[in-house]
Parts: C-alpha cells; structure tokens; sequence
C-alpha cells in the first residue's frame, strides 16, 4: 500500500513539476519581448520625443518587472515540488531495494554508549540510516537522542503522535520537502545563534529616535522645494542628502557584522518558516503533538510569521551592496538604519524563543521518521507496555532485514527472566541478540516495532556484544570489555530495571577462566534479579538453569548436516544445542583433515 502511495505521488508531482516547467519557459520568452519592446519604445521616444513612446515602455517595464517576480514565484514552487518528486522516488527505491539516501549519523557513533555502538545504531547499514528523513541539523540530533536517552515516561503519548503523524503523509512530505530545498550546515546554525548573541546596534531607542529628524527634514525640504523652486532649498535638500549618507555609513561596521550573518542564513530563515508554517496549519489530535504546536504561538501571531519577518529584514539589509538603490535609499530615509533598528526590536522580543521554535521542527522531524517506518511498514505493531516487569515478542524479526529473508522469532521473558542461548557457529544467534536489542531500542521511542505482538516493561538497555579497544585511553579489548561489564553491575546497584544482553564474554581469556567469569556474572545478575539474554558456545553454562527455576531458562538455536551441507532454520528452540559445526566447517574448507 505504500508503495502506491509513493507511486501515485510521484506520478502526480512529476506532472506537476512538467507543466511547472512549461510555464517558467513561456515566462522567459514573455520577459525577452517585453524587455525588447521596452528598448524599442524608448528608442523611438528619444527619436520622436512623443510621450505615447515613453508611456509605453514604462508599462512593458512594468510588466516586465511583474513577470521576473511571477517567474521566481513559480521557479521556487518548481523547486518545491521537484525535492516532492525526489522523495517520493527515495523512498520508492526504498521499498524495493532497501537503499537509504539518507544521512548515516556517523557523527553520533559512541563506542561508550550503553548499547548504541553494540547494536549499529549509526554508520553505514545502521537503524539510523533506516530511519532518517530529517533536513534539519535540529531533527538530526533529535532522532539521535530518540535512540539514545529516550524518555520512556511518554512513550504512550509518543506512540499517540507517531501513529497519527503516520497517516500524514502530504504534510510530513511538504516539511522535508522544504527541509531539503537548502541543506542547513551546522556552521550556519552558529552563525544565527551568534547573532542572537551580539550586541545591539543601538545602546539605547532614545539614539535611534533622534536620528529619525533628518530623513523628515529632508523629506520636508525636498516637498518645499517642488512647490516653490527655490534653489537654495535645493542646495539644503543635497546637503541633508549627503548627511543622510554619512549617518548611514557610521553604521558601516555594525551592518558589515550583520551582513555576515544574514547572506548565510536568509534561505535558511525562509527554510524555516515553510517548516514552520506547515506544522502550524495542521489539526492534530494527540496531546503531544498539540503541546509541540502551542509552543509555536505567541500572542495572535504564529512563529513563522516572526521567522519570515526575520528573513525579510535580512533580506533588505543586503540591499546595501546595490550602491545605486542603497545611496537613494538611505540618502532620502536612512533606510538601512531603520533595518538595524528593526532588527534590534525583533532580538529584543524574539531571540529568546526563536531555538525553541527551531527545536520544534526538529521534534516533528523525529517523529515524522518514526512515522514514516510506521508507514512502510504495516504489518509492525506498536508495543503494548506493562507497569510489571516483563518481555513478550510473537513474530519478532529484524527491522532492517528486508521482508522476505527475514525469519521471525517468538520469545517470552515472562516465566523465565533470564535466557541461556547456545547454538552451533554462523546459526543466528547474535542476529537474534541485535534483533531483539533494536526492537527494545525502537519500543522506547515509542515506534513501532518489527512484530506481530510485542509487550513489554519500559527497562533500560545494557549491551554487551561489539567491545573495541582504545589506543587513546590505553585500554586493551580485554580491558575495555571489562569496564563495560562494570559499568553494568554498577547501574544495577542503582535498583534500576534494566535489560541486559550479553554476547559471548570475556574472549580474550582462556576457556577455564572465561566459564569460570561467566559462571560469576550470572550469579551477580541473578542475584539482582537482571532481566536479560546471553549468548555462549559453552553448553555447561546451561546448566546453570537447575539452580535458578524460574529464573533462567535456556533456549537455543541448531543447525542440520544433511548431503554434506550444512543447512540453518534460523529459527528459536527450546532447550540446549545439540549440534556444533566448527570442525565441519574447517574440513569442508580443507583447514583440517
């Protein structure tokens, strides 16, 4: 379903974005001959000094004029609905081919992190990846921080929002589409919070008020003197004239400094308004997104009215570099000295507010990727949520492997909080593990998830699967792997619930002290009553199960020998392995005999 949807939307935007084109053709060749015609009127006017000529070629350049502004208006909504025609087509090769054209939020890889480095989360081939639609540096680092410190206290009013944001998808299209017309930099975003940050122009509205005398004076000369002629009123009017110029250009270091600022981010002033405006026309439901929405209000007027407000005063401050508008400008009115003015007022009501605002659009992006995976994937569930301690799955597969290679799992911590996973070589066992890790991950967002059913209490995540090493801090990977397995005791002393999942400990030691290691650990979790999962090709520590009835269990996962090939099901079993592959593996490959 939607995969159609996307198809529709493509063939509908692409049509658009065809006679969009036509249209901006059409006006070309329109400017061309009024331009033409407005020469070959004033020609004449000089040659036959008739005002017919010259009235003429004013109003072709009028009409000129009117069609460059009719042409930037439709350009700006051909680009508009051309980033509608690549999303749409992103997210068709998506369906299809599971290829993400999005960011990779490598700049959030955390080797330290509880479990976001053991799990992929960020990088090529990660959850990350799969989930990304944000433009924004704001909705970039909002979905991180989704992944990484989500607030399971609101994970049912997240879950309200995500599944009614998911059926938006027009809205949800229109604010990434506006995202994506200018990508903003990070270096952009500190060049707006710097100025957010300066001085104002004027110390006091007393100075500026004051100023406001010699563009009236001028005015007033300039109309005495087209009622009376008076060459000496004209020779005042030049000398308030070059005045004028002189205030303005006292300003010269201040409009200089806001210049700097205001060529970089006017376009992603503006980015910012249509993202806001989108938000802003929308009626929601959910409580969440409605709280996000109130944020965005200030008296009667909405943010991005004050953000396109900002843009234009930009916008008009650039002026200055045309010398022939800005000295006629700002020798009648001073006017670049009003725009300092205005943007001193605007600093003064609204800087306070305006990062907020902006962090608005980067919560709506969070969750519109969250929405989207909802979207792609109907046949996810949202996760039911239990005040008492528990996990249930039925269907459980993983997330980013596509639909059909993907095997699904049933599996319940209910009777048992604690499980003991054996199993041969290359069988499924840590996919299993990363599988269950990033549903986890996605349930405390509040997202949907990748099962048929899937219950559970809102624990915290420690993961043990992927330890590096740290030349920089002097750590060993033996080293490094122990610290995390502290740091999981720790947390636990904490009396915090928390899901632990463990991958085949304590490697880089010899067999006797790694099931000897691994035997006290389970001790140390049992005795805080730990929910979790290890991973282990040492088939006594299933023992361990006789000791804690109704604690642990133990689960597996076998492999088959069968015309000399050996054959995975992928699929979970009770019980112990029975079944190891390594020495068949190495005969098959002629490392042994």
């Amino acid at each position: 379903m939607s995969l159609v949807t996307y198809q529709q939307l493509f063939s509908q935007y692409t049509a658009e974005h065809s006679l969009l084109n036509k249209k901006l053709g059409w006006l070309s060749f329109l400017r061309l001959l009024l331009f033409t015609g407005a020469i070959v009127c004033g020609y004449y006017y000089l040659v036959n000094d008739s005002g017919y000529w010259i009235v003429t070629c004013l109003l072709l350049l009028a009409v000129f004029l009117y069609c460059i502004r009719l042409y930037d208006q439709i350009k700006e909504k051909a680009d508009f609905t051309k980033a509608l025609i690549d999303i749409n087509s992103s997210e068709i090769s998506f369906l299809k081919e599971g290829v993400s054209v999005y960011a990779n939020g490598k700049e959030f890889i955390d080797p330290h992190h509880p479990y976001s480095y053991d799990l992929d989360l960020f990088g090529e081939g990660s959850l990350y990846k799969h989930l990304n639609r944000a433009t924004t540096a704001f909705g970039k680092e909002t979905l991180a921080g989704s992944l990484l410190h989500p607030d399971v206290t609101v994970i049912a009013q997240r879950q309200e929002a995500i599944k009614e944001l998911s059926g938006k998808v027009g809205s949800r299209q229109h604010i990434q589409a506006s995202g994506s017309i200018y990508v903003t930099e990070a270096a952009d975003l500190d060049k707006l919070k710097s100025w957010i940050k300066s001085a104002p122009a004027f110390k006091s509205a007393g100075s500026y008020y004051i100023l406001l005398v010699f563009p009236f004076a001028t005015l007033a000369v300039l109309c005495s003197y087209f009622f009376s002629g008076s060459d000496r009123l004209l020779n005042v009017f030049f000398g308030l004239f070059v005045l004028n110029l002189f205030i303005t250009f006292s300003f010269i270091r201040t409009m200089m400094k806001q210049m700097s600022v205001s060529s970089v981010i006017t376009k992603v002033l503006q980015q910012f308004a249509e993202q806001l405006k989108e938000v802003e026309k929308q009626s929601f439901r959910s409580s969440l997104l409605q709280q996000l929405q109130s944020r965005l209000k200030q008296d009667t007027f909405n943010a991005s009215q004050f953000i396109q407000q900002l843009a234009s005063l930009f916008r008009y401050l650039d002026f200055v570099l045309n010398l022939v508008v800005s000295t006629f400008l700002n020798g009648l009115f001073l006017f670049h000295v009003h725009i300092l003015f205005a943007l001193d007022q605007w600093k003064k009501k609204h800087a306070g507010k305006i990062m907020d605002w902006l962090h608005v659009i980067g919560e709506f992006e969070a969750l519109h990727c969250f929405a989207n995976l909802a979207f792609n994937n109907k046949d996810f569930c949202f996760p039911q949520l239990s005040n008492e301690e528990g996990l249930s799955a039925t269907g459980m597969g993983h997330p980013l492997i596509r639909r059909e290679k993907r095997i699904c799992n049933d599996v319940s911590f209910q009777q048992e909080k604690f499980i003991v996973l054996t199993g041969s070589n290359m069988s499924g066992k840590s996919t299993f593990l990363r599988t269950l890790g990033i549903n986890l991950v996605l349930a405390r967002t509040g997202s949907v998830v990748c099962a048929k059913n899937f219950a559970l209490y809102p624990y915290e995540l420690h993961v043990s699967m992927r330890i590096t090493d740290s030349l920089q801090d002097s750590e060993s990977f033996f080293y490094a792997e122990l610290k995390r397995l502290q740091a999981i005791i720790e947390h636990l002393k904490s009396d915090r619930k928390t899901f632990v999942i463990l991958d085949e400990i304590l490697r880089g030691t010899n067999s006797n002290d790694k099931h000897n290691g691994t035997i006290g650990l389970i001790r140390k979790l049992a005795a805080y009553e730990c929910c979790g999962i290890i991973a282990t090709h040492d088939l006594t520590i299933a023992d361990m199960s006789a000791a804690y009835p109704g604690y642990m269990g133990n689960k597996c996962f076998e492999s088959v020998i069968a015309n000399d090939e050996l054959i995975f099901d992928y699929k979970l079993k009770e019980g112990v392995c029975s079944k190891l592959n390594a020495s068949f593996l190495m005969k098959r490959m002629g490392i042994i005999e």
